[in-house]
């Protein structure tokens, strides 16, 4: 039994050793802001999918069928496929990045995959093209440390959500802008939400929060 669970712990170490590395090599490189297009290849790397699976991620970050979301620095597209298909076609994907590259990069996966219920749009988390209350859900994964100005973004979000809609925040090492949750519970209470709930996984967590009725 013993030997067992040392043959365990080896084989977690082995898959914790590249993300650590990763995550000093990335605050080193980069240290706060998002991640360059020229260095895109980061976002899809397989070990992600131990750490972000992508269906349970975008369970837990309350993503529906039939409701308008919002995916706040999509990137390339890592969740947006698959968010996409949850939406179904009843309801629609409005993706918002601040890199052009990154956006166009993100029309050309969506369309070989089809998809049709999307908006990708080039902008700003601090002034979002969107208008009042024209979103059920909001998410973002490993996006809120890269924005200067959080409580001015998170305003915007409060602001494009519908009564009742809900705000959903995953953070995950190795990320060098990670953010912890109790700094994102209280940054979301001093905007105007109320949590609703949170799951905690491997390296990481999904915090949501609902923006309550005027």
């Amino acid at each position: 039994m013993v030997m067992r669970l040392l043959f365990r712990l080896s084989k977690v170490s082995s898959l914790l050793a590249p993300l650590v590395v990763a995550a000093y090599w990335l605050r080193g490189r980069y240290g706060r802001g998002p991640c360059p297009f020229s260095e895109r290849w980061l976002l899809h790397l397989p070990l992600r999918g131990l750490v972000n699976p992508i269906k349970r991620t975008l369970r837990e970050s309350h993503v529906r069928p039939g409701a308008t979301v919002l995916e706040l620095g999509p990137g390339t597209g890592y969740f947006s496929v698959e968010a996409t298909r949850l939406v179904g076609p009843e309801g629609r994907l409005v993706c918002i990045d601040l890199q052009p590259e990154m956006a166009k990069a993100l029309r050309q996966r969506l369309s070989s995959s089809h998809a049709r219920n999307t908006d990708v749009v080039v902008g700003d988390a601090t002034a979002l093209p969107l208008a009042d209350g024209s979103i059920d859900c909001a998410f973002m994964v490993t996006v809120l440390g890269e924005i200067p100005d959080r409580p001015r973004a998170l305003r915007e979000l409060r602001r494009v959500l519908a009564p009742g809609g809900i705000m959903s925040v995953t953070e995950t090492l190795p990320d060098p802008d990670y953010q912890l949750m109790d700094s994102v519970r209280d940054l979301a209470r001093a905007t105007g939400f109320e949590p609703l709930d949170e799951t905690r996984r491997f390296l990481g967590y999904t915090s949501n929060f609902t923006r309550p009725s005027d």
